[in-house]
């Protein structure tokens, strides 16, 4: 996608102001409908005494930080096969893992475990696996027009130094107040099924986890942004700031191409991302059409039952990711049967804003769980308005936090491990100048085939296809495509065989 000069200042005129002019969401939910309570969670989940065993510590190389998973105690043993190849994905990609399995509901106490684990550790983040404490947060007349509401909030466990107030309704079980230093410390994922058995939901999301970073679910590097009516005028720069990440966008903002029949056309289309803006409620989306008389609706199932060709959302979607929620959205477009890995939104009316904060650390290779965190560092480096908290305190991340967009630059050796001494490639990191500089060894005369491939799996180049003695040999290939013109920034796919059968597969991002 292709953004004018005038639209660049535009966005810059536009960044900061964008609490105080847009449009607010609005639970979108059949009449009647309202969100569930803390007093209804609370009776299902009453306050049990916190309990924690280490399972397993696994070392990194000191390429990556320390991490934690934390899985409930119930369902551990049930999983504990498809949590240990996540441990071993992460090690590969150098962090220190330590898994734990828990019990209990105080957030005050797996606050104070997380913190010591910050301090004793350096804890970068951490994954919530199933039915763990859930903090909840109360406004009393929410921007100041909506009334009273209450909501889960994962900022709690992220800022693990600021001080959390109960004041407005003392010892309710409920924060009302944030002060000191706000910024996170630590990034927060969640994996919460959104109907039972939690077991067999978690155990297809961490085999679908464990596929993206095999390389088996890779999508196109491309964006899909749907805006819905009350937001168009925002289209144009909100979809500036996701080509920040992904540079191929296919955009949808006009009042009558945004409805959900076409939204379910446009998921069937193959892409990495999909940012969708509409009035929402945990169990779907609503779309206006004809000059804003009508609605049609996208339920939430229905990520689950079309399945989309989708690996990560951001939903600018009132309540869309409430996880205490039964058959909430946001939990079904990441375990629907083959796709969804990871998805950004509120658990109360309000979103994201100030885009740029989070797609600019994306699109420097960083994971979805650092660039959330240092979105929301973003958002309270200087303080929070009213109208901030209201809009960004129910943000949560569902899903595995360090996952990248781009995919994983893990090498996959297909074949039997006595093979694998006759044959060595390496990438000599990314290329620069549109030229990928590649080095092998052989111990034996072999029929080399090195080939390019997109995501899509449409074959670009052969870079080589013929017979190479012993030794060291060293290829440069420039990234062109069948027009000459240098391949686009993004992430391809480099497979390479010899007569002997080894397939090496790279995953490499320009």
């Amino acid at each position: 996608m292709k953004v004018s000069i005038w639209w660049c200042m535009l966005v810059a005129v536009l960044y900061g102001a964008e609490q105080d002019e847009v449009t607010l969401l609005r639970w979108a939910g059949p009449p009647g409908s309202q969100p569930d309570t803390y007093e209804e969670w609370i009776a299902m989940h009453p306050h049990t005494d916190f309990s924690y065993s280490l399972e397993k510590i696994a070392h990194g190389d000191g390429r990556q930080g320390t991490v934690a998973i934390l899985t409930e105690q119930s369902i551990f043993t049930s999983i504990t096969s498809e949590i240990d190849q996540l441990i071993n994905n992460l090690q590969a990609e150098g962090y220190t893992v330590l898994s734990y399995q828990m019990s209990g509901s105080e957030p005050e106490t797996l606050r104070t475990f997380l913190n010591d684990l910050y301090v004793s550790d350096n804890l970068e983040g951490a994954l919530l696996i199933g039915d763990l404490p859930v903090a909840w947060y109360e406004i009393a007349n929410d921007f100041g027009e909506h009334g009273y509401t209450e909501f889960p909030i994962d900022l709690y466990y992220m800022d693990l130094d600021g001080t959390w107030l109960d004041t407005m309704n003392t010892g309710n079980g409920k924060f009302d107040g944030h002060t000191g230093n706000l910024n996170p410390e630590i990034y927060i994922g969640r994996l919460v099924p959104p109907t039972a058995p939690d077991s067999l939901y978690l155990k297809n999301y961490l085999r679908k986890n464990n596929a993206y970073r095999r390389d088996t679910i890779i999508m196109p590097q491309r964006a899909l942004v749907f805006v819905d009516d009350d937001w168009q005028t925002w289209g144009p720069v909100w979809s500036y700031n996701i080509s920040m990440a992904f540079p191929d966008t296919m955009n949808y903002w006009h009042p009558e191409t945004t409805r959900a029949s076409i939204y379910r056309v446009k998921l069937d289309t193959a892409q990495v991302w999909v940012s969708l803006f509409a009035h929402s409620w945990p169990g779907g989306h609503q779309f206006k059409y004809n000059n804003g008389s009508f609605y049609d609706y996208y339920y939430s199932n229905e990520y689950n039952t079309q399945n989309p060709p989708s690996n990560f959302y951001n939903f600018f979607c009132c309540s869309f990711c409430r996880y205490t929620t039964a058959d909430y959205g946001g939990g079904w477009s990441i375990f629907n049967p083959s796709y969804g890995l990871g998805a950004i939104g509120s658990t109360k009316t309000g979103s994201m804003l100030d885009f740029q904060a989070f797609y600019q650390p994306l699109s420097q290779n960083k994971t979805i769980g650092e660039s959330f965190k240092d979105w929301f560092t973003y958002i309270t480096n200087n303080g929070v308005t009213f109208d901030e908290l209201c809009w960004h305190y129910g943000m949560t991340l569902l899903g595995d936090p360090w996952l990248l967009p781009y995919g994983h630059e893990l090498s996959i050796v297909e074949t039997s491990p006595d093979m694998i001494s006759d044959w060595n490639l390496t990438i000599l990191g990314n290329p620069v100048s549109s030229i990928l500089n590649i080095m092998f060894s052989l111990k034996k005369n072999s029929h080399v085939n090195i080939t390019l491939y997109d995501c899509a799996g449409r074959k670009l180049a052969h870079i080589a296809d013929k017979a190479f003695g012993p030794g060291n040999h060293n290829l440069s290939h420039q990234l062109l495509d069948t027009s000459g013109v240098p391949l686009p920034q993004g992430v391809y796919i480099l497979r390479a065989e010899t007569d002997t059968q080894v397939t090496i597969k790279k995953i490499i991002k320009i």
